[in-house]
């Protein structure tokens, strides 16, 4: 089987207005610099985005709002990535973070995965926020760089993959406008 058959896409998995409502509130976020998994650095050769983590435990009704609301949407998606991929369900549905990210424009990611010694991620998300920028897409490949294909952006669509080294995945740079999406690991 192959590889690619386990990054799994979803179309409309949120209400549109619901997304404009989220996009609404990134917008007067304060974002950070985003660090680079793993490694607990900010390095702008390898990343260059901004991410706003989500909470149950915040002070912020908003931000506590958002994590129950996206942490629904991305538990029933993974319940639904099991199902489809024929795959116990082992726990994957327990989210473990989730983050608003902003890539401005130049902003981007260079190949990379989500898993690492200190924070065993098993699944990861992606849900795409909006459409109106140019780059910033999102690619995946085969382990040993042969494949390479592409996300077409569409507001709404949540990208589902297991986030072992199998999977390398970057996000192009943005030459235009600003990308928001949330990302979700599961442990």
């Amino acid at each position: 089987m192959e590889i690619k058959n386990f990054i799994k896409i979803y179309d409309d998995t949120i209400p549109l207005n619901v997304i404009s409502n989220l996009i609404r509130f990134a917008n007067v976020l304060e974002f950070n610099e985003a660090r680079i998994s793993g490694e607990n650095q900010i390095n702008f050769q390898i990343r260059r985005t901004y991410d706003f983590p989500l909470s149950n435990i915040s002070n912020s009704l908003s931000n506590v709002h958002w994590f129950n609301l996206l942490g629904f949407y991305f538990t029933n998606n993974l319940k639904k990535y099991s199902l489809d991929c024929n795959i116990l369900d082992y726990g994957i549905e327990k989210i473990n973070s989730i983050s608003v990210l902003k890539y401005k424009e130049t902003g981007f990611y260079t190949w990379h995965v989500d898993h690492f010694a200190q924070i065993p991620r098993t699944m990861s998300c992606i849900l795409l926020l909006n459409n109106d920028y140019e780059g910033g897409n999102l690619c995946f490949r085969n382990p040993d760089g042969s494949k390479e294909w592409e996300v077409e952006v569409k507001p709404g669509r949540m990208i589902i993959w297991p986030s072992n080294f199998l999977y390398p995945h970057t996000v192009k740079p943005v030459t235009k406008g600003t990308r928001y999406s949330v990302v979700a690991w599961a442990i």
